[in-house]
């Protein structure tokens, strides 16, 4: 009998202890209309930068990650490029996999993506709050810096080497996205563009037709991420913004015009290391999206120039790779 009453005593507490875990990992409910999201301002592999033995820089994001989960965001934005050259799935991005788990919380990371025969393209890597990757997307407006010919930027300079294009303009050489995607997140639509997409006004339009109601701009460049470009977007187009950029240079910053007259309600300090976090009201840009006079009284009819080739500044055998 008093072996029975142990028992009893002993399966009671185990049973106690298997409800308190089930409780403690019962999910929070999610709020669609206020979504908290963070963005890191912070350094990685550079635009022309290769692999190099023991610099592991996902080993700095983590932290943040874990940070974010902590501060209750639902998605933490880092800048682009910054895992370097990899493969995908790789090492590095089962760091960012197990990160993203633990805390139950997208996050977005920007890498050169390494395929099989060895050509690469500027890919953002979408983790799920499961850690797997749940969506790419590849930079479709190449940024180039160098050239050869007239018009300027139409031809890539000549005589140079693979090795020297990975070096010095690797995005000649990448292979181009070919799609503007949105992605569901559970609790909005999402649209990414990629350093110069964003100076082209018609992505971030498109991405805004297809759905999306929050843009995530991430960079990786020396100057400032311009902040008048992420205020038109978000008046014209009725949506949120996030941007990021490397700690080398500025213009990190969360952005939603339904909640601040200036459209920002936070931004890293120029040219450092930082982290940001902010509450987006997406039930007020649906809002707007629904009872848009814009959105009504688009005429497409006249739009035809927009998707017009404009050969003379595009001449054929003149743009950056693109792969099928």
């Amino acid at each position: 009998m008093a072996r029975l009453f142990l028992s009893v005593i002993v399966l009671s507490g185990f049973l106690a202890t298997v409800t308190r875990s089930v409780v403690a990992q019962k999910p929070v409910a999610l709020n669609r209309d206020l979504v908290k999201v963070a963005a890191v301002q912070i350094n990685g592999y550079d635009k022309g930068e290769l692999r190099r033995d023991g610099y592991q820089p996902e080993d700095s994001y983590v932290p943040y990650i874990d940070r974010a989960g902590k501060d209750g965001a639902q998605l933490v934005v880092f800048p682009e490029y910054v895992l370097g050259h990899i493969s995908v799935p790789g090492l590095e991005t089962t760091k960012i996999s197990a990160a993203a788990k633990a805390n139950s919380i997208y996050v977005a990371v920007g890498s050169w993506e390494v395929f099989a025969d060895e050509t690469f393209a500027n890919t953002i890597l979408i983790f799920g709050r499961d850690g797997e990757i749940v969506g790419k997307y590849r930079k479709t407006h190449a940024a180039i810096d160098h050239f050869d010919g007239s018009p300027p930027w139409a031809h890539p300079p000549a005589g140079k080497t693979r090795e020297w294009m990975l070096k010095n303009d690797p995005e000649w050489i990448m292979e181009a996205g070919q799609e503007l995607p949105v992605f569901e997140f559970d609790f909005g639509k999402v649209g990414i563009l990629t350093c110069y997409d964003g100076w082209f006004p018609e992505p971030a339009r498109v991405l805004s037709l297809k759905g999306a109601e929050l843009i995530l701009w991430m960079n990786g460049r020396g100057g400032a991420v311009e902040d008048y470009i992420v205020r038109s977007t978000m008046f014209q187009s009725h949506v949120a913004m996030i941007t990021t950029n490397q700690a080398y240079g500025s213009g990190t910053m969360i952005g939603d015009n339904a909640r601040s007259k200036t459209g920002l309600l936070a931004r890293c300090p120029d040219k450092e290391e930082s982290y940001i976090s902010a509450t987006i009201n997406l039930k007020r840009i649906r809002q707007q999206r629904a009872s848009s006079r814009n959105f009504q009284q688009r005429r497409p009819d006249l739009y035809g120039p927009l998707v017009a080739p404009k050969e003379s500044l595009n001449p054929a055998g003149g743009r950056p790779n693109v792969r099928r």
